[in-house]
């Protein structure tokens, strides 16, 4: 308390702990054993939130838990509750405490490196100097994201120079730790009260071409029916490059290895490494394993700051109290690093820290990127994939933003408008693909939006996030394949978001009783779409389509969709038609036969629900 009172004190910033209080905003009803945030924080019922933590702390008994997986995995646990709460956040420092053994911890988009661990007994002042550091840096240096400015009227960035205002929450976000962390907030101008912007954070990997560039190339080349680029641009923070390898610059890290499940995360020698492997308590059934890389570092191999920032820190822990806020390059550990795979699930708790695919419908594009499937994977390995590779994966930090704003397919408001969405969507691929030369490779309900007031002739409907999206060479050349290529299996996939929409949504308003047990009990015919290998995804999904099967799959149809099952027919029939007697899987020579007969299916359906109304 006298160390708070004395050597902390006006600056802003606090350490407390939760003691046996769950921390609000908690989906696990986590309690945090010391935390630093805010003195200013407005709390509510005397009860802290995850919202307002900025650095993370565990404290054990036993020094014997330092090197413990269960440890890594309980910070990280927290680590991920403050990517939840604050999905501005850039990165999130850390540290625990075992018995007297203390390491210090950074966790970033992809995943965790540590400090060598110290005695706080033994180097008191090394305890001192890690305290009131966390209390003395800068938001920046927190891994707040300053880039997003705050007035008196809330957050706003500046695009172009344009100022835009974002909406206090965002639209979506991720609570995961190793993923691009994307979060889209709504935006419109200063002097507007329409939300016609979506102002989108993200950290892709550096080996894929930017969202962004494709988007603007799209525009440029005349595509409709999908989102509009306005601007695009890699984030700075205090002139610096906001990016995973500018954080670890100046680190050395060894090759990771595979050991034992047995065996702890971190090894006693400098030059090791370590790598723990558990199964999955959620996602795929059995298949999904977690590797955390532990890549080794000599204490000496390594630095935490340069020496000037080093002394600088010294100069502001020495003598009396005359504490100084000064910049450091953020970068706190010189120890092990730790990594998540991308891919690959992890549980903590009950929750995963790893990006839990939830796509139902391209969960399989991870496996499918590591395959190459139909040789359009990137030319260069993928730092996120290709873990054998590298240490780390580097990913960017940028900002896009794009218009208009709309609602997620499954907000629909009217069967029709749900028909009208993925028909201007479906046509929006199509422009994609033959106007701009672009495949959009991740067709989804997640990726389908619902435009807010179009204009008059205006899509309804628009597709996202070409985060990964590829430029064509060329266009395929037309010859016949028995194996479909992948820009057709894209347009297959919109046939597979309008029966997942059928059968998973509709219960609204319906009366029925227990509507969830009824809905888990008709999505079980999906399991097999979104759990399993790339192969056994792609089998489900093609046997469903054969005759019989395909009626046992809309006789699960919800209530409000009942009316569709003669679409959902027609729209089958336009991509696995009958030939000698058995279902087409082929290409068809022709792209104009898919996109045509499906736009036309939709059509169609969309006229006899307005002679419906009209009756």
């Amino acid at each position: 308390m006298k160390f708070q009172d004395t050597v902390l004190s006006g600056l802003g910033r606090r350490y407390y702990t939760s003691a046996n209080q769950v921390l609000r905003g908690s989906e696990a009803d986590r309690k945090l054993d010391i935390f630093l945030t805010s003195v200013d924080v407005t709390l509510s019922n005397s009860e802290h939130d995850w919202s307002s933590v900025l650095v993370i702390g565990e404290h054990k008994q036993n020094p014997g838990e330092d090197r413990s997986t269960k440890t890594l995995i309980q910070l990280a646990g927290y680590a991920r509750e403050v990517f939840g709460s604050q999905p501005d956040r850039r990165f999130v420092p850390g540290f625990t405490i075992c018995g007297s053994m203390m390491r210090l911890w950074v966790f970033d988009r992809s995943g965790a490196y540590n400090s060598e661990n110290f005695d706080i007994h033994k180097e008191p002042e090394r305890f001192v100097k890690a305290i009131a550091g966390y209390a003395l840096m800068t938001d920046a240096e927190l891994g707040l994201n300053t880039f997003i400015k705050r007035d008196g009227n809330g957050k706003y960035i500046l695009a172009r120079n344009v100022k835009i205002s974002l909406e206090d929450k965002p639209i979506a976000s991720t609570k995961a730790i190793v993923c691009r962390g994307t979060t889209c907030y709504r935006g419109r101008r200063s002097d507007s009260t329409e939300w016609q912007y979506v102002v989108k954070f993200a950290w892709p990997s550096d080996k894929r071409q930017r969202e962004g560039e494709l988007l603007k190339l799209a525009k440029e080349r005349g595509v409709t029916g999908i989102a509009v680029w306005f601007n695009h641009e890699q984030i700075t923070i205090d002139g610096d490059p906001d990016t995973i390898s500018h954080f670890r610059r100046d680190m050395k890290f060894g090759t990771p290895r595979k050991l034992s499940s047995k065996a702890s995360w971190v090894d006693g020698s400098a030059e090791s490494s370590r790598a723990y492997s558990k199964t999955s308590l959620r996602g795929r059934s059995g298949s999904g394993a977690t590797h955390l890389m532990g890549l080794g570092l000599g204490a000496s191999s390594a630095t935490t700051s340069s020496s000037a920032q080093k002394r600088k820190r010294d100069e502001r822990l020495d003598g009396d109290i005359r504490l100084k806020k000064s910049k450091s390059d953020g970068s706190h550990a010189n120890g092990t690093n730790v990594r998540f795979k991308e891919g690959e699930l992890d549980a903590i708790g009950a929750h995963s820290i790893q990006e839990t695919v939830v796509d139902s419908l391209a969960d399989c594009r991870n496996e499918w990127q590591r395959n190459n499937v139909d040789s359009i994977q990137e030319a260069g390995a993928d730092s996120l994939t290709d873990c054998g590779s590298e240490t780390y994966g580097n990913r960017v930090h940028y900002c896009l933003v794009t218009s208009p704003a709309g609602r997620p397919l499954h907000e629909y408001q009217s069967v029709r408008e749900l028909l009208e969405a993925l028909r201007h969507a479906l046509r929006g691929h199509r422009s994609l693909l033959e106007d701009g030369k672009i495949l959009h490779r991740d067709v989804s309900e997640n990726n389908i939006i619902i435009t807010e007031l179009p204009a008059e002739g205006a899509p309804k409907g628009r597709l996202i996030d070409l985060d990964l999206a590829k430029e064509l060479d060329s266009m395929p050349s037309g010859a016949r394949h028995r194996t479909r290529t992948m820009q057709f299996m894209a347009i297959e996939s919109f046939f597979y978001v309008f029966i997942w929409m059928c059968i998973r949504h509709g219960y609204e308003g319906t009366g029925r009783q227990n509507v969830n047990k009824v809905m888990r009990s008709k999505t079980n015919i999906l399991r097999g779409w979104y759990t399993g290998t790339y192969t056994e995804i792609a089998n489900t999904k093609q046997g469903h389509v054969v005759k019989n099967r395909f009626e046992n799959v809309i006789a699960k149809f919800s209530p409000k969709f009942e009316n569709l099952k003669p679409l959902a027919r027609e729209l089958r029939s336009a991509l696995f038609p009958i030939r000698d007697g058995d279902i087409f899987r082929g290409t068809f020579h022709d792209n104009d036969i898919m996109y045509d007969g499906m736009i036309d299916a939709f059509s169609r359906a969309i006229d006899r629900l307005i002679i419906n109304q009209q009756r």
